[in-house]
């Protein structure tokens, strides 16, 4: 697996090779995940299968802080961006 802390706003993008699992850790916003938009709090377990287009994190004015597990381990060319 591939495990990383993320801080504030991501990028719309998609791994094709990599499936994530992410938890949200502080803050609350909305996440972009396949074709809609997902209120996100903390506690919360988002599962992101391979191929499905997400990001786009706003943040309610706060600190957003997210940590995001890959499984198979995520190559670091398996991200393509979609901004």
């Amino acid at each position: 697996m591939t495990l990383s802390v993320k801080d504030g706003n991501t990028r719309k993008h998609l791994h094709n090779n990599a499936n994530e699992m992410q938890y949200i850790v502080e803050g609350t916003g909305t996440i972009w995940l396949g074709d809609k938009e997902v209120q996100v709090k903390p506690g919360d377990l988002l599962v992101i299968p391979k191929g499905t287009p997400h990001g786009g994190t706003k943040p309610d004015g706060r600190t957003f802080k997210v940590i995001a597990i890959k499984t198979p381990p995520q190559a670091p060319d398996d991200t393509k961006l979609l901004d």
